[in-house]
């Protein structure tokens, strides 16, 4: 493909989608069909500010950016995690994929911190694409290690082939049980890592000390309980507020008790205590204050 064919066909792209956004469940359809390869403006929720994402048709995050408009992707958990992060300063992005949460975090607040995590080696290359492109670099501290119960190593299963940036890459051969292929990555547990930054100083990248865990958000498919178990000095004397997926509904009262006494769980978006959908608001009494003024 030329230049000039590039061009038109983003356009093409372009013009398709600007006066008549698709629905979100006409977006993977599209992004394989028109091709926009490029970078997108996004924003997370109403009225909040924006940031860019890059996009070569192979990601679903930007995608929707791109062909649904603004607030299209998780739009209820987005809105409480730019909420909270406002009021936070230092934040974790747990499977951080291409980093919607961690953009969308400093967006709203110039003044936090966040680590995110992400262990797939392509993924990882589009969320250092993101932080660099908006400038975040100073605020985001990309690390590419999978976080686990302890320190070790893990295969990490690919669904798709090498050129789609799948969201749902697993530690787990019960998520995956014939993948496309795997890497090697390595685990920390939290509680390890924040305890020994400047062993990781270098992957770590920021000068920023991170001293404590305000928010967190944890989308790991399926290996959540062991991201907890990792992080039980954490969670005791930070009493972090989370937002977490769970695939598996029997887990919700495990994870709870995992967090510990004080802790309630919510839907994240309505804040119900019957938490439907796969994302799940965890906060502890002593931080139930900063949803106050949340509606």
């Amino acid at each position: 493909m030329n230049y000039f064919d590039f061009l038109v066909k983003n356009q093409k792209a372009i013009e398709s989608t600007r006066l008549h956004p698709c629905k979100p469940l006409e977006v993977d359809g599209l992004n394989q069909r028109l091709k926009y390869r490029g970078f997108v403006n996004c924003v997370a929720a109403d009225n909040e500010n924006s940031f860019i994402m890059f996009n070569n048709a192979d990601d679903v995050v930007a995608a929707h950016y791109m062909y649904a408009g603004p607030s299209s992707f998780e739009t209820e958990t987005l809105r409480i995690w730019i909420h909270l992060a406002k009021k936070s300063k230092w934040i974790y992005d747990i499977g951080a994929f291409t980093g919607v949460f961690s953009l969308a975090a400093v967006a709203a607040n110039p003044y936090c911190y966040v680590m995110a995590f992400e262990p797939s080696f392509v993924t990882y290359s589009r969320l250092l694409v993101n932080i660099h492109s908006n400038e975040f670099d100073a605020r985001i501290s990309p690390v590419r290690f999978g976080v686990g119960a302890e320190v070790g190593e893990l295969e990490l299963r690919h669904p798709s082939g090498v050129y789609v940036m799948a969201s749902d890459e697993s530690f787990l051969d019960t998520r995956i049980s014939d993948p496309w292929y795997t890497e090697k990555v390595q685990i920390v547990s939290l509680d390890h890592f924040l305890a020994n930054q400047d062993m990781y100083r270098k992957e770590i990248i920021v000068a920023a000390d991170f001293s404590r865990v305000d928010l967190l958000k944890i989308d790991v498919e399926g290996f959540e309980t062991e991201v907890l178990k990792g992080m039980k000095e954490i969670i005791e004397n930070n009493r972090p507020t989370a937002i977490v997926e769970i695939l598996n509904r029997d887990n919700i009262g495990e994870i709870l008790s995992l967090f510990g006494d004080g802790y309630t769980a919510h839907h994240a978006g309505d804040l119900l205590d019957t938490p439907e959908g796969a994302n799940v608001l965890f906060i502890h009494e002593d931080n139930i204050g900063m949803l106050s003024d949340y509606s």
